[in-house]
């Protein structure tokens, strides 16, 4: 009787430990999957949508509430800026105001130019900014960055 009692004490201290393990590793590989899903959400909710010189002239799709960013080299201590010369405003809106970002902290140094916009509508429009001085007429634009953007519901 002793021996069983020993037996039962022995195989249920193993049958805890055991379940203890598997409780824990369960755990452990649920909380992995849910961290990877949420992982995987964040890099595709909210980020926007990047682009440079090298995407001139492409089509881009997008949804209505994505947004949109334009990185494009510029000085606009030189008077050169880049501005917004043609967009459907009804389709694609710019938000905020273009921002600067020196490449270097020298007085006069160029960078890069971020301007970013937000899909407000479904739609086809052509996004055309010219990198010009504002102030200067009739003078064509020193180059010129063309997308056309497919906004769906």
């Amino acid at each position: 009787m002793i021996l069983d009692v020993h037996v039962a004490l022995f195989g249920s201290a193993l049958w805890r430990l055991a379940v203890r393990r598997i409780s824990k590793s369960v755990i452990i590989s649920i909380i992995f999957v849910i961290f990877l899903l949420a992982l995987t959400c964040s890099l595709s909710v909210g980020m926007p949508l990047r682009l440079s010189e090298n995407d001139a002239d492409i089509n881009v799709e997008m949804h209505i509430g994505d947004t949109l960013e334009v990185t494009l080299k510029g000085n606009p201590t030189t008077g050169y800026m880049w501005e917004v010369a043609s967009v459907d405003s009804s389709i694609l809106r710019q938000v905020g105001k273009t921002e600067f970002k020196p490449d270097t902290k020298l007085l006069g140094a160029g960078g890069k130019i971020i301007m970013r916009f937000k899909a407000v509508g479904a739609g086809r429009t052509t996004l055309l900014l010219v990198y010009n001085r504002s102030f200067e007429k009739n003078i064509p634009p020193c180059k010129t960055y063309k997308v056309i953007i497919e906004v769906e519901r």
